[in-house]
C-alpha cells in the first residue's frame, strides 16, 4: 500500500469513526509498522488534515467546515441505530426505506437502507452513488436546500444531457418546484424517472441552520403509495430520530 493510499485511509477512517487511538489505526492499516504510522500521523497533523487531542486522533475542524461536504459512510455504531429506525419505518409503511447522504457538491449516496423481503420495490445497496439529477426524489430535497449556484449548475448540466421529460422545461419551473418542496417539507417524485417508481423523501436536519447532509425516504411502485399523509406520519418522526442519532455522532 502506497504512502498516499495509507494517508487517505487514515483520513477517511477518522471521518467515518470521528475519533481513534493509535492502536485502532494500527489495526485498521495493518500491516504497517508503528514508526511508519507515527510519521504519517505527524505529517497529517502538520498539514491540518487531522488533530491529535489527548490520546486520540480526530478529523480537523476544517475538514468539516459548514460550507464543505466530506462524507463517506456511517460508522458501525451509527448504523446500528439507523438500521432500527429504517426497519421500523419500512415495516410500518410496507415500503423500502433508505438514508441518503450528500457526499459532494453534485453527488449523493445511500448510506443505510432497509428493504422488505417481500417488498414491491428495493433500494440499491449501501454505497451506491448518484449525481444530483433533478428528477430523483432524494436529489430534489438536497437541491431544494442547496445554494442557487449549485442548483443552477445542476439544472443546466442535466437539461443538456437528459431526456426532456426528465427535466422541468425551464429554470423558472424548476426553481418553483424547489420552493414548493421547501414549503411542504418533502419531495414527491411521481412517474418522472419511470412510470413504475415513486419516491417520498424528507430532509434530516442533523445540523439545524447549516447545509443539509441527509435525507430519508420511501420507494415504491406508484400504484401503492397513494396515501402521502399517512406515509409522512411515519417518515417525519423517523427523520427526527435519525437527526438526533447523527447529531450525537457528530458531537461525540
Amino acid at each position: 500500500m502506497s504512502r498516499v493510499i495509507r494517508a487517505l485511509s487514515i483520513v477517511r477512517f477518522l471521518q467515518r469513526e470521528r475519533r481513534a487511538r493509535f492502536g485502532e489505526l494500527l489495526e485498521e492499516l495493518a500491516p504497517i509498522s508503528r514508526a511508519t504510522l507515527a510519521a504519517l500521523l505527524a505529517e497529517l497533523v502538520d498539514q491540518g488534515e487531522i488533530e491529535h487531542v489527548g490520546r486520540e486522533y480526530r478529523p480537523s475542524r476544517g475538514v468539516f467546515s459548514p460550507g464543505e461536504i466530506h462524507f463517506y459512510e456511517l460508522s458501525s455504531r451509527v448504523r446500528e441505530q439507523s438500521q432500527m429506525i429504517l426497519e421500523r419505518a419500512a415495516r410500518d409503511s410496507d415500503h423500502a426505506c433508505a438514508l441518503f447522504a450528500r457526499v459532494g457538491p453534485m453527488t449523493m449516496k445511500i448510506v443505510d437502507e432497509f428493504n422488505l423481503p417481500d417488498g414491491d420495490w428495493r433500494f440499491s445497496p449501501v454505497g451506491y452513488e448518484w449525481p444530483l439529477v433533478p428528477f430523483h426524489g432524494f436529489a430534489k430535497v438536497f437541491l431544494a436546500h442547496a445554494d442557487t449556484a449549485t442548483v443552477q449548475s445542476c439544472y443546466g448540466r442535466w437539461k443538456r444531457q437528459l431526456r426532456p421529460e426528465l427535466v422541468p422545461g425551464s429554470w423558472e419551473d424548476f426553481a418553483k418546484q424547489l420552493v414548493r418542496i421547501r414549503s411542504k417539507g418533502y419531495a414527491l417524485e411521481y412517474q418522472e424517472e419511470s412510470a413504475e417508481i415513486l419516491r417520498l423523501v424528507v430532509p434530516v436536519w442533523d445540523r439545524p441552520g447549516q447545509s443539509l447532509r441527509f435525507a430519508v425516504g420511501f420507494v415504491a411502485r406508484n400504484i401503492y403509495l397513494l396515501e402521502v399523509e399517512e406515509c409522512l406520519q411515519i417518515l417525519l418522526p423517523a427523520a427526527e430520530e435519525l437527526a438526533a442519532v447523527l447529531a450525537d455522532s457528530a458531537e461525540s
